[in-house]
């Protein structure tokens, strides 16, 4: 039972509260107006409780997405700088590549004039955007600029896997014609003294074609066959201070023929079957010499070559 009465002109609350069998009973008395200012500053304290604790939420949900958006932010950029390193290392890699195929491409005989080669080349550099030199090193973070690097980096590849390609086919169609092919120094070690062209004569005094190139070789040392073929001519017999005094002529095949002068020594016989670096003789200063030395000719089809362009090793 609730009763409403006055008491000096203020309104109070009575609260009544009886037992089941209604023996007892208590009351509470309230003034109706300091009740409603504590029901008031209740609420608002509720109220600020509640707002300050979704302020807090927000604050901590805003500042934990930072701290993972940091860490995230973080992470791609370890993981960028990675792949930029990836990037150089690949690019170092295919600076290696592209020398090998260079000397693959010298090795079997394919140079730039090649018409395979040449096809190649034109369709590699008609593609848009194809980049030869070296990758730059400032990324800045920048995924289209690495994009394209590796576009640039993709077209290399393909480029020295293309030429490779083709110097595999040209390798199994000519593999037999490659073992006859000049291609190692004939005297170990030995320096060139005297290269091929036009030169000083040191006997006449007078310019001259040198169809050779002169190794610097001490008396004796070993001189090896330059390519596999037959001993197409021998010279023992030799006049003094004359020619190329002790010579060996080797017929490799395909055009090709390599001359060895001034021997102190000849180890094989005309007609004979030899391979790559079958020993031939030694060096010595029969002939025409101012001292022991290898005389050395590469001959194709009639005209003297340059002998370096035919020294790989």
């Amino acid at each position: 039972i609730m009763k409403l009465r006055k008491t000096y002109g203020m309104e109070k609350i009575r609260l009544i509260f009886f037992s089941d069998g209604e023996s007892e009973f208590r009351q509470f008395e309230f003034n109706a107006r300091r009740a409603g200012v504590y029901f008031l500053v209740t609420a608002v304290a509720i109220g600020s409780i509640l707002f300050s604790s979704v302020s807090i939420s927000n604050r901590l949900f805003e500042n934990k997405s930072n701290t993972t958006l940091a860490k995230t932010n973080t992470f791609l950029k370890k993981k960028v700088k990675n792949l930029q390193n990836d990037i150089e290392d690949l690019n170092q890699k295919l600076v290696v590549l592209e020398k090998d195929t260079d000397d693959l491409e010298i090795i079997a005989g394919l140079v730039s004039s090649d018409p395979d080669s040449d096809k190649i080349m034109e369709t590699l550099l008609s593609e848009k955007d194809v980049m030869m030199a070296s990758v730059p090193l400032d990324y800045e973070y920048n995924t289209e600029k690495m994009s394209e690097y590796l576009d640039a980096l993709e077209a290399r590849i393909r480029r020295a896997v293309n030429i490779q390609d083709v110097i595999e086919d040209k390798f199994l169609q000519t593999q037999k014609e490659i073992k006859y092919i000049p291609s190692i120094r004939p005297v170990q070690g030995g320096r060139i003294t005297d290269r091929f062209g036009r030169r000083r004569d040191p006997f006449v005094e007078r310019v001259k074609h040198h169809q050779g190139i002169d190794l610097s070789a001490r008396y004796g040392t070993k001189i090896y066959a330059a390519a596999s073929g037959k001993v197409e001519f021998t010279r023992v017999r030799y006049r003094l201070n004359k020619g190329y005094g002790r010579v060996v002529i080797i017929n490799h095949g395909s055009g090709y023929k390599t001359l060895y002068g001034h021997l102190s020594k000849i180890y094989v016989k005309q007609g004979q079957q030899i391979e790559r670096w079958h020993e031939i003789g030694l060096s010595g200063d029969t002939g025409r010499a101012t001292g022991p030395h290898l005389h050395y000719e590469v001959w194709h089809k009639g005209r003297a070559q340059n002998p370096e362009d035919f020294i790989l090793n």
